[in-house]
């Protein structure tokens, strides 16, 4: 047996004396742990006894580990039993209090870094594994426990999963990367290979500084920020420069549809540059992006698209790499700095492991701003649509219920006099209101779900809404096919649907129309319908410009409702003449869209 494999095994056993050691104080937090949920919980946990009795057996256990160590017999087949025990009871000790699995999270990290450890990258990860199954569990009754998935609940599940489960990986990898450095530098023999890794094991502080830094805001803007400020800092750590001025750092990206290149956020630069758009075809950013690899240059002055930056002049050399996921680039990270041929493998190196974990931080602040901004638009239709209600209900139902109300206490009066033939005639006329407002109600009902469009389709759907104004309303609706039979999915015609039936309220309310046209034209692979009615008509362009001081915004929430499905709302009107309300939906627009 050589020194070399003497002394790992002595570290080993060690190692393991070290585990023993710790295990003891991990064994008395799980049992503080399980006494203060009993004595601080609500009521006493129905799992007291059975978590006191694991408890022992995990402290019977290490004490049987202390004595094998001892008697020094510890190979490590039973030092990987002991790392499989300890992630056994780690699992089971969540399962028992899975209502506290959040706050146990430091609990569960022992086994998941002592097998990182002790062992290596991969037996940390595989150790973690069962440990993040077990976290998984809640989401499931999530997913199926109901038809309808509550999303924010399942969204909040699934963050709370996704941080818990990079926790634990990361618990699981790290110390097996930095142990394999250790072990790694303590097998060189020169002073050169000793500061060779040295060097390295400072570059993996830095990219594990820069991964906190990424991963600590999901605010779009403020990872800009970060990005901007984690790549100058390291890339300054690793320079020879000694002044930090003389380096300039841009986070370049595309923005918009004209494939420029936008300087998003930097370091350095000057305020005349902020916004500025260059080409992405030229020059040093030109062959970044077409070689998908980080480029160096020594020769800035000659640069183009580099000297139309104000903040360069004066640079010499220049350090561009690519933001860059799957086959799909985002941007460019550019440093440039006046000290001549300053840039060299190893930057590139580090930029390239920088890249890659700015991408993904990039990548997750826009889907959270994507996710927040459509949960912004769900709550302001929602609170738009409830309103809706209330001045629907508020124009209709409560005004004949109120006037059913005035007409009952004229009964009353009328009774208390014994003019019973008048009592007659205005309970037929409350019958006659009662009635009316059944059907008005019924109608907004219908509106606001018609079974029959999910069943059977726009035109249909339409035709039953038209006939039921046409008996409730004093205007007559009227339906106008040409052409359509069903090309539209359906939530596009959900869309055309709502669109119409917002038409017809604006109309009811406001245009004192005698009647309403609703007609469905196909044209160039699109839908064409049209609400025309002969009512009093509007000045459009008045109108419009006084939306800011309205508390209806009519033609905008229709015109958003078509956006959503690819199409657009014009509106015409005429005062004394009537309006007309266009929407126009390309089939594949829409299908491509819902």
């Amino acid at each position: 047996m050589t020194d070399t494999q003497n002394n790992a095994q002595v570290d080993e056993f060690d190692l393991d004396w070290l585990v023993s050691n710790l295990r003891w104080l991990w064994l008395l937090l799980a049992a503080l742990f399980v006494v203060a949920e009993s004595l601080l919980g609500s009521e006493p946990s129905p799992n007291f006894r059975d978590l006191l009795t694991l408890v022992g057996v995990g402290l019977a256990l290490n004490g049987v580990y202390a004595g094998l160590l001892w008697a020094k017999f510890f190979p490590g087949w039973i030092a990987a039993i002991t790392i499989i025990l300890d992630a056994a009871f780690a699992i089971t000790l969540l399962v028992m209090l899975n209502e506290h699995a959040q706050l146990m999270l430091p609990i569960m990290l022992f086994p998941v870094v002592i097998a990182g450890v002790r062992w290596n990258t991969e037996a940390g990860v595989l150790v973690a594994l069962p440990i993040v199954l077990s976290y998984a569990i809640p989401v499931v009754p999530i997913v199926l426990g109901q038809e309808d998935i509550d999303r924010p609940k399942l969204i909040a599940a699934l963050l709370t999963l996704g941080v818990n489960a990079l926790t634990l990986f990361l618990a699981g990898s790290l110390p097996g990367f930095f142990m394999g450095q250790r072990v790694e530098m303590a097998g060189r023999a020169t002073e050169a290979e000793l500061e060779r890794l040295r060097i390295a094991n400072e570059r993996g502080k830095i990219v594990s500084e820069m991964a906190l830094t990424l991963s600590s805001t999901l605010n779009y803007h403020k990872v800009l920020r970060a990005v901007i400020d984690s790549a100058f800092s390291a890339m300054v750590e690793v320079s020879t420069a000694e002044d930090e001025s003389n380096t300039v750092g841009m986070v370049l990206l595309f923005e918009g549809d004209d494939g420029r290149l936008t300087l998003a956020a930097g370091r350095n630069t000057s305020r005349t540059d902020q916004g500025r758009k260059i080409s992405s075809e030229e020059g040093l950013i030109g062959r970044t992006i077409n070689t998908a690899e980080v480029v160096v240059t020594h020769t800035v002055q000659k640069d183009k698209a580099l000297t139309s930056f104000q903040s360069t002049a004066g640079c010499k050399s220049a350090i561009c790499a690519p933001l860059r996921a799957g086959f799909s680039t985002y941007g460019v990270v550019l440093f440039c700095t006046t000290e001549p041929n300053s840039y060299n493998k190893d930057h590139k190196d580090l930029l390239t492991t920088f890249c890659s974990q700015a991408i993904i931080a990039l990548q997750n602040a826009q889907l959270f701003a994507d996710v927040h901004r459509e949960q912004q638009k769900i709550l302001e239709k929602e609170a738009e649509a409830r309103k809706k209600l209330a001045r629907d209900l508020h124009d209709g139902p409560t005004q004949s219920i109120a006037a059913i109300v005035m007409r009952l206490n004229f009964i009353k009066m009328v009774i208390e006099k014994g003019d019973t033939t008048k009592a007659y005639d205005e309970l037929e006329k409350v019958e006659e209101i009662a009635q009316r407002t059944t059907q008005e109600i019924r109608t907004m009902l219908f509106a606001m779900r018609p079974v029959i469009l999910e069943t059977q389709g726009l035109v249909p759907a339409l035709n039953q809404y038209a006939d039921r104004l046409t008996d409730n309303e004093p205007f007559k609706v009227s339906v106008i096919n040409q052409g359509y039979n069903g090309q539209l999915n359906h939530e596009a015609e959900g869309v055309v649907f709502a669109i119409v039936e917002e038409a017809v309220g604006n109309t009811k309310k406001h245009a004192e129309a005698s009647e309403i046209k609703i007609r469905l034209v196909v044209k160039d692979e699109s839908l064409l319908a049209e609400i025309r009615d002969n009512g009093k008509g509007f000045d459009v362009k008045a109108t419009q410009s006084t939306y800011d001081q309205r508390t209806s915004l009519g033609l905008i929430n229709m015109d958003e409702r078509a956006e959503l499905v690819g199409g657009h709302c014009t509106i015409q009107s005429i005062k004394g003449k009537g309006t007309a309300i266009g929407i126009k939906i390309p089939f594949k627009r829409a299908a491509d869209m819902i």
